[in-house]
């Protein structure tokens, strides 16, 4: 890991309590750690005056191999789509220089109250744009 910080990788260590009785990290972990890659990154969006709420419409995880105890990891969030109101990110995880697993995470942005389908604001889709593969 070579310390930089941006804004779309998340470097951790893979902690004990994420590792199964075959030694390899639990199947559900790679989706928490990748949830928190992209709170990471939704932490840097511009302010919106009343921003749609986001919710996960599919996830999916494609695993490679499995992480060990203590194995360093990073975490590298891209946009591969926006739609008219869904992203879809992709998480793609590597450890000592492999892939290790490839998530993908559909998000839609919703009206906070009636839960109904709304347009990714103009100011975040083009922050995203940053992010596109």
């Amino acid at each position: 890991m070579d310390g930089r910080e941006r804004d779309n990788v998340t470097e951790i260590r893979i902690p004990f309590r994420d590792i199964d009785m075959h030694g390899h990290m639990h199947n559900a972990a790679y989706y928490a750690h990748a949830e928190a890659s992209l709170s990471h990154l939704w932490r840097h969006r511009p302010s919106v005056a009343h921003e749609p709420a986001y919710l996960v419409r599919r996830s999916a995880c494609v695993f490679h191999r499995g992480l060990r105890y203590d194995e360093p990891a990073r975490f590298i969030v891209t946009v591969a789509k926006i739609g008219g109101s869904s992203v879809s990110f992709a998480v793609r995880v590597e450890a000592a220089g492999q892939l290790a697993a490839e998530l993908e995470v559909v998000w839609v942005a919703v009206d906070r109250e009636r839960h109904t389908p709304l347009p990714v604001p103009a100011a975040t889709r083009e922050w995203l744009g940053s992010y596109i593969l």
